[in-house]
């Protein structure tokens, strides 16, 4: 006979090899690596040429427009039959404006404070997902979100130095970015869309927006005459002509980079729609720590007590919060096995509600 630790035990198992969990992780994995890819390839590409940040980043979008383009004509999935409703133009909008908000902080303030900034997104997206959909979260996972997000800030806390304009633009594209990760998460995995069809739908208005603020930016009113980009750009596009460098080499690594940019757009939607659009967040915290892993390891990053125990901090958080999830899907499998239709944001709710007599989940 099977006793309950031989079933829950079974559950845990049968959780981690299930079709979903592998698909998440796979994706999760995937993006994780050609996020860091990118930017190797990127730092490449500007310390050999003088290509404008801004146009590069319309040239991805772009790219994933075309890319899903093809694979509508081959037949990879069928566009969904919708009107262009509101949701759809937010996300593409909120694309736009997180990208070039983004760019211009990093112009306004320091990369330290352009990474603590960017860490704010974990409790931004845990906190929209609670008010707008009433997802709720134990005290020991918002306890652990608060944790591995303090840890990471601890480990990138240098040279922080802001102006009040510029602080205000990381934080309104920190949003951006939030809502836009909550929003592509809210399509695919309440409304049925596919990634694929989703992007179908958002890639090209979001490269639209994003051509007409590189082209102001880099070739137009804000650009310096006689070159693209300079002092009286905000986004420092660069000085010179962007052609600078764009040899067989340069080109190379600017259609790399473009091939990168695709395949982290449509799997970071793949994320938000399998995994969440917190995991996506937190997928971030794990980008942050590995870019100060590598700057110290290959680079002049300088190892320190407050680098160290920020870091180890974030990881343990993060274990931690990842067997917390593991557990609460083991025990809904369970359930469910038992007969009863038990999801995981309920067993959230009976363990340990965040707010009582706060919004539920409609």
């Amino acid at each position: 006979p099977h006793t309950r630790g031989t079933d829950s035990t079974m559950a845990g198992q049968n959780v981690l090899l299930s079709k979903e969990v592998m698909i998440a992780a796979g994706a999760i994995g995937f993006n994780y690596s050609v996020t860091m890819g990118i930017i190797f390839v990127n730092k490449l590409l500007f310390l050999r040429t003088k290509f404008p940040v801004l146009t590069l980043a319309a040239s991805h979008l772009a790219v994933s427009a075309l890319f899903t383009r093809a694979a509508m004509y081959a037949g990879v999935f069928k566009p969904r039959d919708a009107k262009m409703d509101r949701m759809i133009f937010a996300v593409a909008a909120l694309q736009t404006l997180a990208i070039s908000l983004g760019q211009a902080s990093l112009k306004l303030n320091s990369m330290g404070f352009f990474q603590l900034t960017k860490q704010l997104q974990v409790p931004l997206v845990a906190s929209i997902e609670f008010f707008y959909l009433g997802r709720r979260l134990s005290v020991k996972k918002v306890g652990l979100l608060v944790i591995m997000t303090l840890g990471v800030c601890t480990a990138c806390a240098s040279d922080v130095q802001f102006s009040w304009l510029g602080a205000l633009m990381a934080a309104t594209g920190t949003a951006c970015t939030s809502v836009e990760a909550v929003l592509y998460s809210h399509l695919q995995q309440s409304l049925g869309w596919e990634t694929l069809q989703l992007l179908y739908k958002t890639m090209p208005l979001a490269t639209a927006g994003m051509a007409v603020v590189a082209m102001y930016n880099d070739f137009g009113v804000s650009a310096p005459s006689g070159g693209v980009g300079g002092g009286g750009d905000v986004y420092e596009a660069g000085s010179g002509n962007f052609l600078t460098g764009m040899d067989a080499l340069g080109m190379t690594l600017f259609l790399s980079s473009c091939v990168l940019g695709m395949a982290v757009n449509v799997s970071s939607c793949f994320v938000n729609g399998k995994a969440s659009a917190l995991a996506y967040a937190m997928l971030g915290l794990a980008k942050t720590i590995t870019v100060i892993l590598v700057g110290i390891a290959f680079f002049d990053g300088v190892p320190t007590t407050r680098v160290a125990a920020g870091t180890l901090t974030a990881i343990c958080a993060i274990l931690m919060y990842t067997k917390l999830t593991l557990d609460d899907k083991a025990k809904a499998a369970a359930l469910k096995n038992s007969g009863l239709d038990v999801k995981e944001e309920t067993l959230e709710v009976m363990k340990a509600p965040l707010m009582e007599g706060g919004a539920t989940k409609r």
